[in-house]
Order: C-alpha cells, then sequence, then structure tokens
C-alpha cells in the first residue's frame, strides 16, 4: 500500500535530485578502490585446484542480451521452485520484464575464461573491511566516470545483483520520503564462497557514495538459507519496520522485508 506523499516541496525536490543524480551514474565502481572490482575464484576439483580471476562490472539497463540470459537462466536454476510454489508463482516473461526496467541497475561477476566451468570456492577481495572502504566511498567523486569495455561475447555470469534506487514509499508517513537502494535480486551460482557478501559489500558501499539511507530486500521465510545469509552472516540486516510480520496477520505471508540504515538519516 502505498502512502500518501507528505514530502514538503523542498524536500521532495532534492529527493528527486538525489536519485536522477544516483540513476545518471555509468558507473560508480570507479570511484571505489579497484580490489573490489576482482574477486579470486579457485576452480577444478580439490585435489587439482587452480586459480582464476573474475571481474565485477555495474551495468544500468538494458543488459546486454548474453548477459541478461545468462542472469535469468541463473534466477530460475537458483528460485523457480520457491516461486512455482509461492503464490506469486513463476513468470520468466514478468521477470525478464523486471530487468529490463528502464530504472534497473546491476552488479555482475564476469568469470572471464569459460574454460573454467568447474568454480569451487573463492575468496572474496578485502570484502570483509567494510569500514575503511565506507570511509573511502563516502569522500570518493563521482564525476570522472569511464564504462565497462568487457566483451560480451567472453562474459560468463557466475552472480549478480539487480538493485534500483528509488523513494521509500513504504516508511511511516510521519516522516519525509527518502531515497533508498531497493534490491531485487541476488543470485550466485555457488554458495559459501564469499560472492554473495562481496556483492552486498558493494551494494552499501555504492548506496552510502550516492546518499541513499537504506537498502532494501524481500525474502521468502521458506528461503531459510538466504535468511541466514541477510539476518546471521550480514551486519546490520532486521526486519524492517514496514515488513508484514509486524503487523497483524502478517504471520501468513510468505516473506519479509529485510532491511539496513545506510549512513544517512535522509535526503
Amino acid at each position: 500500500k502505498r502512502r500518501p506523499n507528505n514530502t514538503g516541496s523542498s524536500a521532495k525536490k532534492q529527493l528527486q535530485q538525489t536519485l536522477a543524480h544516483a540513476n545518471a551514474q555509468s558507473n560508480p565502481l570507479a570511484a571505489l578502490p579497484s580490489a573490489f572490482q576482482s574477486v579470486n575464484i579457485t576452480a577444478g576439483d580439490d585435489d587439482a585446484p587452480s586459480k582464476t580471476n573474475g571481474t565485477i562490472h555495474y551495468y544500468k539497463s538494458p543488459l546486454p542480451e548474453l548477459i541478461l540470459q545468462q542472469c535469468l537462466d541463473l534466477f530460475e536454476r537458483n528460485m523457480g521452485e520457491i516461486y512455482e510454489k509461492s503464490e506469486w508463482g513463476l513468470d520468466m516473461e514478468e521477470k525478464r520484464g523486471e530487468l529490463l526496467h528502464e530504472d534497473a541497475r546491476f552488479l555482475i561477476i564476469i568469470l572471464e575464461d569459460d574454460d573454467d566451468d568447474d568454480i569451487a570456492d573463492n575468496d572474496a577481495a578485502d570484502a570483509d573491511d567494510i569500514e575503511t572502504a565506507t570511509a573511502a566511498a563516502a569522500n570518493s567523486s563521482t564525476d570522472d566516470i569511464i564504462k565497462s569495455t568487457t566483451s560480451p561475447q567472453q562474459q560468463q555470469v557466475i552472480g549478480f545483483a539487480h538493485f534500483r534506487y528509488e523513494p521509500d514509499e513504504d516508511s511511516p508517513s510521519s516522516t519525509p520520503l527518502s531515497p533508498i537502494t531497493y534490491l531485487y535480486e541476488l543470485q550466485i551460482s555457488l554458495t559459501s564462497n564469499g560472492l554473495g557478501k562481496t556483492l552486498m559489500t558493494l551494494i552499501e558501499l555504492l548506496s552510502l557514495q550516492l546518499f541513499m539511507t537504506k537498502v532494501i530486500l524481500t525474502v521468502f521465510k521458506c528461503n531459510t538459507g538466504a535468511m541466514k545469509f541477510y539476518l546471521d552472516k550480514l551486519k546490520g540486516y532486521d526486519v524492517d519496520e514496514c515488513s508484514p510480520s509486524n503487523f497483524e496477520g502478517g504471520e501468513d505471508v510468505e516473506y519479509e522485508i529485510l532491511s539496513k540504515r545506510i549512513g544517512h538519516k535522509r535526503v
């Protein structure tokens, strides 16, 4: 349910400017330390592991078709059964439409070497040191931006995050609308390898850099692995005040809304 917009004209204008600035960025990753744009990946079996590199790229919608289809395939592999059993159902054309939304933004993890098909593990590049990186991001300029020039023909997607910069229209009606990052998808081809945490760290850093106030996301209650990941493995996430479980009858709803406040109270 959308609440009435009681934001004053000045605050509303500032909100619009903040979101417009965030959505205008071609590649805000360029303002972060270079270590956050790559991951070390162990490929092969346990007896003969080999190291290779993955790179993290920022995309604005629309994604190149080869990348888009890999993201859809990864989503269906990871979430297809859960969606089929939910009241929402699985509609891949609707999901394609979501990923093609003009405001959709993406972090895509690319394995450049197509010969490495069996990926076993990953050491995230300094993703745990969020305090140091957060300070760097808060003081970085995003004016000088460069676009990724990686050839899509050589790109193998091993993980992605789909998010958008939006007004927090579900916040209490007594407070002005604030700019937030809404995470629509976080999909990784593997588990327990650090890639999901790396992407979430980057999303938080970009949110701080672009003056968002929260990261918000929706998780199926039955997806216990995801619930544990956000509430136990990551720092600062909790059930949001607008989550159905906070309201009468909400215990029967299939999902929770989780959030983490990011450094800025409001625009």
